[in-house]
C-alpha cells in the first residue's frame, strides 16, 4: 500500500520538517576541483562513522576511506564526474543496522553530508545556563543548537535562575535561546544568540540581561510556516504564538542567517520551501501557485534479478518554473524473522540516495544495489536470502544545485514529496 505524507505525524515535525533537511556547513573545503569532502555525523555531532567506502565512476573499485573528525576526502577521476559513497553503522539500542549508498556527480556537489543518527552519550553534552535574576521560574526556555532543540525548565537553585539543556550534540555553531519557550502563554519575549558557540564537553554559561533582545513579532503569512536557519547551521522554530511569528532580532541578525518559509500540502503529501536572507514585506509566495506535477504511480520498483537486488526509478519533472529534480531517496529493509506479535524484527535499513546526474548515467534508469567485497563490509552487504521490504520513496526538486540543497543559500527553493510504501 502506498501512503502519502507519512512523515506528517506531529507538531514538531510540522514546524521543523523543512529546516532539518539541511546539513551543517562543511568544516573542510575541497582542495581541488576533483576532490569530494564527505562529512559524517551522529545526530548533529560531526564525528567518524564506523565504515566509509568510496568508488570512482559507475563501475570502479570500492576503496575504504579514513576520516579525521568526521571529514573524509576522495578524488574523482571519472571523466563524467560520477562517484559513490557507502557508509555503514552497526545497530544501536533500538535502531537497526544502517547502510547508506550515495551516488552523485561532481558537477552537482563535491560535498557529501551523512548523518547516521545513533547518537551515543559520547556524542552529546549538557549545557547549564545561568539566567538573569528577573527571569521567572515555572516556565521553560527554548534552546536550539545545530539540529537539536530542548525546552528545559527554569529552576531556582540557591537563589539563582538556572536551566539545564541535556544531550545536545557536540559541535560548533550558533546557540539560540528563547525566553520563555514557544509554548508559554505570552509567547517568546526575549532572544539570545551566541555566535560560534563551542560545545564539546559539559559546559556552564552565564547570561546577562544584555544578552537577550526583545522578540520582534510579525503577523503570520497565511498557510505558510516559518523556521530560522541561524548561521547556516542551527535550525530554530519561528513560531512565537498562535497567530504570530517572530523575526530574528535586528540587532542580532547577520548575513549567515536565513529564514525558511514552508508550505505543507497535507492532501497531496509534499512540502515546498523558500530560503530568504531578508524577511519579506509581503507574502514570500502564493500557496495557490504551488501545483507540482503528480508523482508517477511507481516512483521506485525493486526486484531481484540475476542474483542482485535492482531498483527501477522513474524520473520526475515537477512542472514548476525554474525547478527540476535533483535527488531521489528510497529505503529497503531486510529481516529474517517476525516478532511474537507478527511484526518483522528489522535487521538492516539500506538508504539509497541518487542524484539526477547519476540517474541519467544508469542504463534504463535501473539501479543495482552494490556488493562491496571488502571483508570489513561483508556483514553490511544485502542478504538476498532475507526478507526485503521496500520502504520510503522521496524525490527532491530545486531551483539550484544539489550542493545548495545541502548548504542552503538565499533564494533556494525546494519541493519535496513524501511517499511511503508498506
Amino acid at each position: 500500500m502506498r501512503v502519502k505524507g507519512r512523515y506528517f505525524h506531529g507538531i514538531l515535525v510540522l514546524a521543523f520538517a523543512i529546516a532539518v533537511l539541511v546539513s551543517c556547513i562543511p568544516l573542510t573545503p575541497a582542495e581541488n576541483p576533483k576532490e569530494v569532502v564527505i562529512q559524517t555525523s551522529r545526530h548533529g555531532h560531526i564525528t567518524n562513522a564506523t565504515l566509509v567506502f568510496a568508488r570512482d565512476g559507475l563501475n570502479g573499485t570500492w576503496t575504504k576511506l579514513t576520516g579525521t573528525g568526521g571529514v573524509y576526502k576522495f578524488t574523482v577521476n571519472d571523466p563524467s564526474g560520477l562517484y559513490s559513497v557507502a557508509v555503514a553503522e552497526p545497530s544501536h539500542t533500538y535502531s537497526a543496522t544502517k547502510v547508506f549508498f550515495i551516488h552523485y556527480k561532481l558537477s552537482e556537489t563535491n560535498f557529501v553530508p551523512v548523518d547516521v543518527g545513533n547518537a551515543t552519550d559520547e556524542d552529546a553534552a549538557t549545557l547549564t545556563i545561568n539566567l538573569p535574576s528577573d527571569f521567572a521560574t515555572n516556565t521553560q526556555l527554548g534552546v536550539f543548537f545545530l539540529i537539536e532543540h530542548r525546552f528545559p525548565s527554569i529552576d531556582d537553585v540557591s537563589g539563582n535562575k538556572v536551566a539545564v539543556a541535556e544531550h545536545l550534540p557536540k559541535g560548533k555553531g550558533d546557540l539560540v535561546i528563547y525566553y520563555p519557550s514557544l509554548w508559554s502563554e505570552e509567547g517568546v519575549q526575549k532572544v539570545a544568540i551566541l555566535r560560534n558557540f563551542e560545545l564539546y564537553t559539559d559546559k556552564t554559561i552565564n547570561l546577562s540581561t544584555s544578552d537577550f533582545k526583545d522578540s520582534e513579532r510579525i503577523n503570520r503569512f497565511e498557510d505558510i510556516f516559518l523556521d530560522w536557519l541561524v548561521g547556516g547551521k542551527t535550525a530554530a522554530f519561528g513560531v512565537a504564538s498562535h497567530d504570530q511569528d517572530h523575526k530574528i532580532p535586528s540587532s542580532l541578525k547577520n548575513d549567515t542567517d536565513l529564514y525558511v518559509f514552508g508550505y505543507f500540502n497535507w492532501k497531496e503529501g509534499f512540502t515546498y520551501s523558500e530560503y530568504r536572507k531578508a524577511y519579506p514585506t509581503t507574502t514570500p509566495f502564493a500557496t495557490s501557485s504551488i501545483t507540482p506535477a503528480e508523482l508517477p504511480e511507481t516512483l521506485v520498483a525493486t526486484e531481484v534479478m540475476d542474483g542482485t537486488l535492482k531498483a527501477t526509478i522513474t524520473p520526475y519533472n515537477p512542472g514548476l518554473s525554474g525547478m527540476s529534480d535533483i535527488l531521489y531517496l528510497f529505503r529497503v529493509t531486510s529481516y529474517y524473522e517476525l516478532s511474537e506479535g507478527g511484526y518483522p524484527n528489522l535487521d538492516t535499513d539500506y538508504y539509497v540516495k541518487i542524484s539526477k546526474g547519476y540517474l541519467q548515467a544508469l542504463e534504463n534508469d535501473v539501479y543495482t544495489f552494490p556488493v562491496i567485497s571488502s571483508t570489513e563490509f561483508q556483514p553490511y552487504n544485502i542478504d538476498l536470502d532475507a526478507n526485503i521490504i521496500a520502504g520510503d520513496e522521496d524525490v527532491i526538486s530545486a531551483n539550484m544545485t544539489l550542493k545548495d540543497f545541502f548548504v542552503p543559500k538565499d533564494g533556494l527553493k525546494i519541493l519535496k514529496w513524501f511517499y511511503a510504501v508498506f
